[in-house]
């Protein structure tokens, strides 16, 4: 039915919007089970079913429960950020790392969704406003929105620590 790189895009977006692996688990299941039931013809592209799916039980699973996403400095399901260059040195890359959870942490649950579906998976922004049923141009407001919050974000944050200035130098 869904072979296994499927199922762990499937997973990987449900972490992208939950930040906890068992949810993920659960989003994943849940979403899983639901397909489960409809019948075959009624469910035209499976995968984007299972992802708007998945979306709609984590707001689900949000109001109803009143959960606030959070990441955890010591979650083990987004600590780990691989350095972008192999001559980087282990303290900047330590900074770059930490650096990228605390500008994570800042994004609310649509940000996280639409800069995961951008970055990690490469849907083109088209593939997006198909995928949320809006404007193309609307998306790339967002999307351009979304960046430059961050680099504002990462200059704020540069300019009050000098420290991490110099070891990313």
């Amino acid at each position: 039915m869904f072979n296994k790189n499927e199922l762990n895009q499937l997973y990987r977006y449900a972490l992208s919007l939950c930040r906890q692996e068992e949810t993920a688990y659960d989003l994943v299941h849940g979403a899983i089970e639901r397909y489960l039931y409809k019948t075959s013809s009624a469910v035209d592209k499976p995968l984007a079913y299972l992802k708007t799916t998945i979306r709609n039980l984590y707001f689900d699973l949000q109001r109803h429960e009143k959960i606030v996403p959070m990441v955890s400095m010591e979650s083990e399901a987004v600590a780990h950020i691989e350095p972008i260059t192999d001559d980087l040195s282990m303290e900047s890359a330590l900074i770059n790392q930490q650096q990228a959870l605390h500008l994570i942490s800042c994004l609310n649950a649509d940000e996280s969704e639409l800069l995961y579906l951008w970055a990690v998976e490469e849907y083109t922004v088209e593939e997006i406003a198909s995928l949320y049923e809006k404007p193309k141009g609307t998306m790339l407001s967002k999307l351009h929105r979304l960046k430059k919050r961050i680099r504002e974000q990462i200059q704020r944050e540069n300019t009050a620590n000098p420290v991490t200035n110099v070891a990313n130098k």
